[in-house]
Formats: C-alpha cells, sequence, structure tokens
C-alpha cells in the first residue's frame, strides 16, 4: 500500500488542509478532496473512490474541479451539504454574536470570511449533483473490509474517522502543531477514548498538520484536552447568575484577536458555551442576539 500525502490551500484557512491518495492493489482512493478546486487533478483519472470525513468547506471543496467520480461519505454530511446545513451555521456565527453589515471593523472582518464560506458551499452543493454519492455503507471499499471507519463526532457532529492497515485517518480530530475547533467537547472526549481503546493503528494522517505517530497523538490529546478544560473553566469563571451577552465574553477569553483567528475563537466558544449547557451549568438564551448566558443557580 502507498500513502501519498497531499497539501492545499484556500482563503481564509491559517494553514494547509491535507488529502491524501490511497494506492493498494484494488482500488485508489482520495480521503478528503483537499481546499482548491485542482485538488484532485493531477491524480483524478486514477481514483475509483474520494471518501469524505466531514463536511467542512476545506475537505470537501476539492469536489468542486471534477465530475462523474464516486464520492464516499456520511449519510449526514451529504443531508447537510445538501440542505445547507454547513453553510449557514457559518452565518449563524455571525449572528449569534450580533454582527451584522453595519457593526464596526472587527466583525466586519468576520463578515469578510462568513461569505466567503458560504461561496464555497454553494460551489460544494453544485458539485455534488455532478457527481455519484455514495452512503459510506454502500461504499465498496468499505463492504469489502479494506477500509474501516467510525463515527467520531466532537469536532463536527457528522465526523467519520477511517482505518486502513495500521494507519489512521483522522480528518479535523487530531491536528499536530495547532488546535482544533469543538461543537462538543464532550462527544470529542469519548470519540478519542473510542480511538485511543483500538489497538491496530499505528500512524495517524491528520487533516492539518504533519503525520505523526500513536505515541505523539496520545500526548497531543492530552495537551489539547487539557487545555480546552482550562478554557472551558474560565469561561464558566466568566458567568454568574446575571445574563452576559457572549460577544462580552469573547475578548475575555480571547484577547488580541482578529481576522481568520478570531473567527475560530468565535467558533470555539460556541463549543464550549453548548458543552457546558449540555453538563447543566449554565444556560443560553439563544432567542437573543447576541446569545446570552447566565450560571444556573
Amino acid at each position: 500500500m502507498e500513502i501519498i500525502r497531499l497539501e492545499s490551500y484556500n482563503v481564509p484557512l491559517d494553514r494547509p488542509a491535507n488529502y491524501y491518495l490511497i494506492k493498494n492493489s484494488d482500488y485508489t482512493i482520495f480521503i478528503d478532496s483537499g481546499a482548491s478546486k485542482d485538488s484532485l487533478a493531477k491524480y483524478i483519472n486514477q481514483v475509483n473512490y474520494i471518501l469524505i470525513t466531514h463536511g467542512h468547506w476545506d475537505h470537501v471543496y476539492g469536489i468542486t474541479g471534477i465530475k462523474n467520480k464516486k464520492i464516499c461519505m456520511n449519510p449526514d454530511t451529504y443531508k447537510q451539504l445538501i440542505q445547507g446545513n454547513f453553510k449557514y451555521s457559518a452565518m449563524r456565527i455571525a449572528e449569534i454574536f450580533g454582527y451584522d453589515e453595519k457593526s464596526v471593523k472587527i466583525n466586519d472582518q468576520i463578515k469578510l470570511i462568513v461569505d466567503q464560506t458560504i461561496n464555497y458551499y454553494d460551489d460544494v452543493m453544485n458539485a455534488l449533483g455532478s457527481n455519484e454519492y455514495i452512503p459510506i455503507d454502500e461504499c465498496e471499499p468499505i463492504k469489502q473490509n479494506i477500509i474501516k471507519y467510525i463515527k467520531c463526532p466532537g469536532h463536527s457532529d457528522d465526523h467519520l474517522c477511517y482505518f486502513i492497515s495500521n494507519h489512521f485517518f483522522a480528518g479535523d480530530n487530531i491536528l499536530p502543531g495547532g488546535g482544533l475547533t469543538l461543537l462538543d467537547f464532550l462527544k470529542y472526549q469519548e470519540s478519542m477514548i473510542k480511538v485511543l481503546s483500538l489497538n491496530d493503528w499505528d500512524y495517524i494522517h491528520p487533516g492539518h498538520g504533519p503525520d505523526i505517530t500513536r505515541n505523539e497523538a496520545q500526548q497531543w490529546l492530552t495537551d489539547i484536552i487539557a487545555g480546552k478544560e482550562k478554557k472551558m473553566l474560565q469561561l464558566s469563571s466568566l458567568v454568574n447568575k446575571d445574563w452576559v451577552r457572549i460577544n462580552e465574553l469573547l475578548p475575555k477569553l480571547y484577547p488580541d484577536l482578529y481576522g481568520p483567528i478570531l473567527y475560530i475563537a468565535a467558533r470555539s466558544i460556541i463549543g464550549y458555551l453548548n458543552s457546558l449547557e449540555n453538563m447543566k451549568i449554565i444556560e443560553i438564551d439563544k432567542n437573543n442576539k447576541p446569545w446570552r448566558v447566565r450560571k444556573i443557580i
């Protein structure tokens, strides 16, 4: 088996997105499709299947440059792409923080990112109609047990992780050399415990950053989970029995951020708040824009 790690970049990424070409005696497969329209161009005539880890644009945008190819993904990923859930989640981030076109400079930076992201998802939605969608359980490499997968929500609720021999394709669940945003901290912990309970993989191929070993991944996970817990504790300490708007919490939790990094921080704080709400530590007034939060007494 041959595994080739490829990189692609597109704004507003802070670093390139990885996608992987896997060649064996049975099939030539891509895992994820890259972040640019021409990501797959060089190899596409050789490829039998493209398997998607999750629906974030920097992992699916490469399909906008191809036609008549077999694309396997979680039915939840396909449904959310077709229905525009990922597209509208970008807009909701701005709305949750009360940002609009008349807002001040810091919010205009976020709006530029939102607009670009929406355009990407429109392109992906159109590209799905020019290719063959296959639900993951009906994908031949999965049916033949050449590739295995597990559901691993946390970073996104549709996320799949793939295993080929002793190689683990983690998508955006393990990102060496950087941090990650979480939709749900508790689900992420559960997913990573399940992954680490599987003893038949040794090498990790992440959605961003370099390939690493199992031991390196365990250390990264230890550090990242500790850091996330610290941020959740900090956020919880900023909330009391009185309602507070989350756009007031953002600069306290992430001072001196701007542009794409501020947008990533906004996504992170939403994930932390949802996790704290699930833990029944806070309540969120989601009807208010921006959202308001307070401690549960």
